[in-house]
């Protein structure tokens, strides 16, 4: 036996006892490390669930601080009953707060629930050591300052939140107004995080007083867990993290059945051991004699196959998109040249369908290119799924994507298609972390394969995808030739637009603007005009599309401005008292970072001059170029004004940060006003809120005296449409007003065109 176990023969069973022992030590270790992991993720799962549960309940507590805060920022002078009402209306839905302060110049004078918390009630935040540093803090950084767990005043354990509360001001820095303190009872937010439920089956610590995270202390559980071993997390908490530490309840158990296990690793090394020492000592022989041949072939087999697939991935590589997977522009374009070159031996016909996600840079924007990206792969899965296998689909760029079909139907097939991929769009998508919609706008052009070069057909494809963004997206369009003759007609309009601009061809004409209840004239709109050489004075509806598509509006507000501001030196040179001028600014206008340098070299008087907003403008917190240069407006002593209000973009809370001079109702809302009881309490309404903000309101669209005596008794300041005067050119609006004089009594009649 001897013998045997020292022969060449006799290693491969000695090599094979040794690996059966080392893969049993390593199955047993495993088998220690799976038994383990399961314990961890299981208690992984469970302390998810709790810092979940932790910050979910301190997030939803330092919202309502927030919102009270926010409330005393609008409005200092909240008396105890509405901060009371406030502050109920707040926690009716549940929270762990344990009540909420408010301590204007840094002494709380008011509380919610006062009962158990009267203690609180009178506490000078200066003269209490044990909080005073917190409440310094919030105010010298102006952010939220969250300490604890503390002792409190009246009795207990809680967080506190520290929210300074700044006053803005017209002119200068806010006011520091004190501090709101909302106050989380560490039971309530223990019991409602389940963390003292009965069935609670993990030893849990917390550790990170005020936020300080593993630095901090412990103060909830023992210390005797961090010892253990135990899996960790961090809780996120405004200004700072606690570390949660936690083990299975009595610490990590051992796994079960160890002693059978290793018998059975045995009794397998056993069988494996032997049947190659008996074996091994017959093929040694064979073996020396056919390893040089295997491995000099194994070695052949192995470069054959690293070039083919080196080879196979430069060339997939080389024609397809590394996002999506899909055929990129190269493999359209071969594909299409194999098509055009074969024409005339093929049948059928072919339809080329030209796809573009909606909105795809707003989520790009909103959410990042992560999230772009995850929607740019759901619209390739969701392509591959409705188109047929010899389809081509290929991403062109961006989110751009152009298919082939060939049918003998391509017109039904296409339209199959686009229904089918437009109805796939219509759900939510998972983008990752956020969900969104979105949409598809599908044009398409089908023709024989005898008939236009395929260049031809992506031409026509991409005219009938414009036409269905412009109709509104989220659908299909077929291409025509009417549509073909559209898009030649609109490139004709655009050129003109652009040579009227060389030319001075566009001017101002004006609308009066009268005071509701005297009927004097308050104001003017000044409204674009085209003297277009052949088709006469043409109104903005004729032209202000293109003008929008060709980024010319920006051009067309400077004209208008420059020559409301013009014709308003000329009216005073003669005489004439001008009232306030408003114009109306596109929202390319406001992006251009030198408009308001422009405006002070026009050296413009405060108060007679007046900028019309449309709601989608001013509601774009995310461009900042916007935001500042609105803030510069006024401060240049120009009004602004919100245009077609109550069309359905404006939020309250979005007219009280822009706080305009004026809202403009919509002429929509105005037509109906003397038939519906509703449209007139909807005017009513925002009558009140422009009242309650310091807001002028302007009705504009009144078709009617009828109409104007009811805008005004609803408490409409001022009034504007064809039922007072119609928009007329600068030379007779100066006739007129030179022709009326200045009105000497409160009975004046509309002026007239």
């Amino acid at each position: 036996m001897n013998g045997l176990v020292l022969r060449p023969a006799s290693l491969p069973a000695l090599i094979a006892l040794v690996a059966v022992g080392l893969l049993g030590l390593l199955a047993d270790h495993q088998n220690h490390q799976l038994f383990e992991q399961h314990a961890r993720a299981a208690v992984a799962d469970r302390l998810s669930v709790v810092r979940a549960r932790l910050e979910g309940n301190i997030s939803r507590d330092i919202q309502i601080g927030r919102a009270v805060a926010a409330a005393f920022a609008t409005r200092p002078t909240l008396d105890k009953n509405e901060f009371t009402t406030l502050v109920e209306h707040l926690l009716a839905d549940g929270s762990d707060l344990r009540l909420i302060a408010a301590a204007p110049d840094m002494v709380v004078s008011m509380v919610h629930p006062l009962v158990g918390n009267e203690r609180a009630v009178g506490l000078d935040y200066m003269n209490t050591p044990a909080q005073r540093d917190a409440v310094l803090r919030a105010r010298t950084t102006g952010h939220l300052v969250l300490a604890g767990p503390l002792d409190l005043v009246q009795g207990g354990v809680g967080l506190i939140g520290r929210f300074p509360v700044l006053v803005s001001r017209p002119a200068g820095p806010p006011v520091f107004w004190g501090i709101v303190s909302a106050v989380i009872d560490l039971e309530r937010l223990y019991g409602n995080s389940g963390l003292t439920a009965a069935d609670f089956d993990l030893d849990l610590t917390i550790r990170g007083r005020d936020g300080k995270g593993a630095a901090g202390e412990v103060f909830f559980g023992s210390d005797d867990v961090l010892a253990q071993n135990p899996l960790i997390t961090t809780v996120s908490i405004p200004g700072g993290t606690w570390e949660l530490a936690a083990t299975p309840k009595g610490g990590w158990p051992a796994p079960p059945n160890t002693t059978s296990f290793r018998f059975m690793i045995a009794l397998i090394g056993a069988f494996v051991v032997l049947p190659i020492l008996v074996t091994g000592h017959l093929y040694a022989e064979r073996r020396r004699n056919l390893d040089e041949l295997s491995e000099a072939k194994r070695l052949a087999e192995a470069r054959n196959t690293q070039l083919e697939e080196a080879n196979r991935r430069v060339r997939h590589t080389s024609l397809h998109d590394a996002l999506t997977g899909l055929p990129n522009r190269r493999h359209l374009m071969d594909h299409l040249g194999r098509l055009d070159s074969e024409a005339l031996t093929l049948e059928g016909r072919i339809a080329i369908l030209h796809l573009d996600i909606d909105r795809f840079k707003q989520v790009n924007d909103a959410y990042g290119h992560a999230a772009g990206d995850r929607l740019l792969q759901h619209a390739a899965d969701l392509m591959r799924t409705v188109f047929r296998p010899d389809d081509i689909v290929a991403r062109i760029g961006g989110d751009e994507f152009v298919a082939v079909c060939v049918s003998d139907a391509p017109e039904d097939l296409a339209r199959t298609l686009a229904d089918k991929l437009i109805a796939g769009f219509r759900h939510p998508i998972d983008l990752g972390e956020v969900r969104c919609r979105s949409g598809l706008s599908i044009g398409i052009a089908c023709s024989s394969l005898r008939g236009s070069p395929s260049s031809k057909l992506l031409i026509d494809a991409d005219i009938a995808l414009y036409r269905a963004k412009k109709l509104g997206r989220n659908r299909f369009e077929f291409f025509t030739r009417a549509l073909e003759a559209e898009v030649v007609s609109a490139k004709r309009l655009a050129d003109e637009i652009l040579t009227g601009i060389d030319e001075g061809q566009f001017d101002a004409h004006y609308q009066q603007q009268f005071d509701a209840s005297t009927r004097e004239l308050v104001g003017l709109e000044a409204l674009i005009r085209w003297k277009h050489p052949t088709e006469g004075l043409l109104p903005p509806a004729r032209f202000i599309g293109v003008a929008e598509d060709i980024n010319a509006l920006p051009v067309l507000d400077h004209i208008v401005l420059e020559t409301a501001l013009a014709h308003r030196l000329s009216w005073v040179a003669a005489g004439i008292e001008v009232p306030r001028i408003a114009v109306n600014v596109s929202m390319g206008r406001l992006r251009d970072e030198r408009l308001v340098d422009r405006l002070r070299e026009m050296t413009i008087q405060p108060g007679t001059l007046a900028f019309e907003l449309t709601e989608a403008i001013y509601l774009d917190d995310s461009d900042q170029v916007v935001s500042d240069n609105i803030h510069c407006l006024k401060k240049l002593g120009i009004d602004i004004e919100i245009d077609d209000f109550g069309t359905g973009y404006a939020s309250i809370v979005s007219v009280m940060r822009l706080q305009p001079k004026r809202l403009k109702i919509a002429s929509q809302l105005t037509a109906t006003v003397a038939a519906s009881g509703s449209q007139r309490q909807l005017i009513r309404s925002i009558v009140e809120i422009g009242r309650t903000q310091g807001i002028g309101v302007v009705a504009e669209g009144v078709e009617t005296i009828e109409q104007a005596d009811i805008l005004r008794d609803l408490g409409c300041q001022t009034l504007q449409g064809y039922a007072l005067g119609r928009p007329m050119s600068a030379d007779q609006l100066a006739g007129l007003m030179l022709s009326q004089g200045e009105p000497t009594t409160g009975d004046r009649r509309p002026l007239r065109t």
